[in-house]
C-alpha cells in the first residue's frame, strides 16, 4: 500500500479569504440550525420544508462552484410517502370472535394487496410444516411465523420472501405472527411505504393476544402438534390508500483535473429528509406525539458536512484527479428511495463510481470520540485506508470490513459498488421530536467533516486499483 499521499492530507484543506479552512464548526452548525428549524417542519419528502431543504443545499453548491449533475441540480422521482387504511374499509371478522381493532389487536403489511377475502385458515406449527403442506394452502389464509433476526419488529423488510412464497402457491391471503421468542413485547408492523412490489393478496399481522383470542373459535377441537383448516372462514377486508409525491435529489460534480481519472468518480452523498410531523406509520419511535421531528442529527448534520466539505474539495479541484460527485438524497427514511432512484438512473457508468461515501448521524461525537464505519473492506486496502487517514484526526474510528448497514450507500452496495457509511453512534433522541440543534457536539462534528474531507480527497487521488469487493 502507498501511504505517502496520505501524509500530506492534513496540509490540502483549502482555505477563504481570511485564511482559515471552510470546514468550521461554525459553518456547520448555521447550516444545521437552519436546516433542523420549526420552519423546515421536519424535512418530509414532498413538504414546503423539504422544498426549502432542497433550495438550501442548492444555493450552497451554487455558491461554491460547483457543477450541476443534472438540470438545476435536481434529479426528480415520484415516491409513495404515505399508506393509509380508513375505516370502515379494514375489518377482520370471525363469528364468535368479536371486535378486531387495527393498530392494536392486528396491522396491515406495506407490501399488502387491497382485497376482500373470505377463506379457511391453514395453520401449522412452524414456516416449513406449512410450505411442505403447499396443496393445503390453496385458497386458504395461510399463517406464518415471522423470523426477524436481523431487523426491528416494526419493520416489514424480511417479510416479503416467505409472504410471497405463499401467496405463489396459492394462498388466498396470509397472516403473520410474532413467535414469543422473538419480540417480547409483540410489536405491530407498520404501514410506511416500502419499496417491495404490493401483492395481489392480503397481508396482515395478529397480536398474540388477538390469535389466542381467535384460535379457539377457528380451530375449537385443534392441538398445537398437528396441521389443520379452520372449521369456519375467517373474512377481512384490506384497503391501502396511497399517496404519492414528487421528490428530488440534489447533485453536483466537481471535475477532477487528470485527463483520465477525470472519468472515474467518487461519491459524497447524505440524505437531507426525515420524518415531518412524525405519528404513526413515519418511523417516528415516539408515534403517539403528533410534533415536528426536526432530525438534527438524522440527518441535518450529514447534510451539513456534506455542504462544507463539498466546498472545500471544489476549492481544492485542481488537486483532484478523479471527479466528485457530491448529493443530497431525498426519502431515505421512506426506504433509501431517493439512493435507489439514483444508482437505477446514473448519469454515469456505474464502473467508473468507484467509491460511494455516506454519511448519516455524524454530529453527536461521543466522549471516546468514536466515528463508526462499515463497508471498509469493499474495496481493496479499504480498511487500512480508512484508519490510516484518520491518523492525528483526534478521532477514535471504529472501522468494519462488512456491516454495510441500512443507509443510503447500501443502495450503491446492492449494485455492485463499493461503499463506506460513517456514523457518531446511536442516542435517545433518535427519531424523535427531541433531535434537536442543541445536541449537536460542534467540535466534534468539525473533526468528522475533516476526517471525511481527507478520505475523499485521498480516495480521488488514490493509485491503487479499485474492484468490488462482496462483504458477508
Amino acid at each position: 500500500m502507498k501511504y505517502w499521499l496520505i501524509i500530506l492530507l492534513s496540509s490540502v484543506l483549502a482555505v477563504s479569504g481570511n485564511g482559515q479552512s471552510v470546514i468550521q464548526g461554525k459553518a456547520i452548525i448555521k447550516d444545521i440550525d437552519y436546516l433542523a428549524s420549526d420552519r423546515l417542519e421536519g424535512r418530509f419528502p414532498g413538504s414546503k420544508g423539504n422544498e426549502l431543504a432542497a433550495r438550501y443545499i442548492q444555493r450552497a453548491f451554487k455558491k461554491a462552484k460547483i457543477e450541476p449533475l443534472f438540470h438545476n441540480y435536481e434529479q426528480l422521482f415520484n415516491v409513495v410517502v404515505k399508506l393509509d387504511a380508513p375505516e370502515p374499509d379494514n375489518f377482520i371478522k370471525a363469528a364468535g370472535a368479536g371486535d378486531f381493532l387495527l393498530n392494536n389487536d392486528y396491522s396491515i403489511f406495506p407490501f399488502s394487496g387491497s382485497a376482500f377475502v373470505h377463506a379457511n385458515v391453514f395453520f401449522t406449527v412452524s414456516n416449513q410444516e406449512t410450505f411442505e403442506s403447499n396443496s393445503t394452502l390453496r385458497a386458504n389464509w395461510v399463517l406464518l411465523w415471522r423470523n426477524k433476526d436481523h431487523s426491528d419488529p416494526s419493520d416489514s423488510l424480511s417479510d416479503y420472501a416467505i409472504s410471497k412464497k405463499a401467496f405463489e402457491l396459492g394462498a388466498a391471503g396470509i397472516i403473520l405472527i410474532n413467535p414469543d421468542s422473538l419480540d417480547s413485547k409483540d410489536v405491530l408492523v407498520r404501514l410506511r411505504p416500502r419499496r417491495e412490489t404490493p401483492l395481489p393478496v392480503p397481508v396482515i399481522q395478529l397480536s398474540r393476544a388477538a390469535w389466542q383470542r381467535l384460535k379457539p373459535v377457528l380451530f375449537p377441537e385443534k392441538t398445537d402438534n398437528h396441521a389443520g383448516v379452520s372449521v369456519i372462514p375467517l373474512t377481512v377486508s384490506v384497503t391501502i390508500e396511497k399517496e404519492e409525491v414528487v421528490a428530488k435529489n440534489i447533485a453536483g460534480i466537481i471535475r477532477g483535473s487528470d485527463p483520465v481519472l477525470n472519468n472515474e468518480y467518487i461519491v459524497l452523498g447524505a440524505h437531507y429528509d426525515h420524518l415531518g410531523f412524525g405519528g404513526y406509520g413515519t418511523g417516528s419511535l415516539q408515534p403517539d406525539t403528533v410534533a415536528i421531528h426536526n432530525g438534527a442529527d438524522d440527518n441535518a448534520s450529514g447534510t451539513a458536512a456534506l455542504l462544507v466539505i463539498a466546498a472545500e474539495l471544489s476549492h481544492n479541484k485542481k488537486e483532484l484527479k478523479r471527479s466528485v460527485i457530491v448529493i443530497a438524497f431525498s426519502a431515505e427514511e421512506e426506504g433509501l428511495l431517493g439512493s435507489r432512484f439514483f444508482v437505477d438512473h446514473l448519469p454515469v457508468p456505474g464502473s467508473t463510481i468507484k467509491v460511494m461515501v455516506n454519511m448519516d448521524m455524524v454530529g453527536r461525537l461521543n466522549k471516546e470520540d468514536q466515528l463508526f464505519m462499515g463497508g471498509a473492506g469493499t474495496f481493496p486496502g479499504g480498511v487500512d485506508f480508512m484508519k490510516k487517514t484518520g491518523e492525528g484526526s483526534g478521532l477514535n474510528l471504529v472501522v468494519h470490513a462488512g456491516s454495510v448497514g441500512g443507509s443510503d450507500h447500501v443502495s450503491f452496495y446492492q449494485k455492485g459498488i463499493s461503499c463506506v457509511g460513517l456514523h457518531t453512534g446511536g442516542h435517545p433522541q433518535y427519531h424523535k421530536p427531541s433531535d434537536d440543534a442543541d445536541l449537536i457536539n460542534v467540535p466534534g462534528i468539525e473533526k468528522v467533516a475533516r476526517y471525511i474531507y481527507n478520505v475523499v480527497y485521498g480516495l480521488a487521488n488514490r493509485t491503487e486499483t479499485f474492484e468490488f469487493i462482496k462483504q458477508d
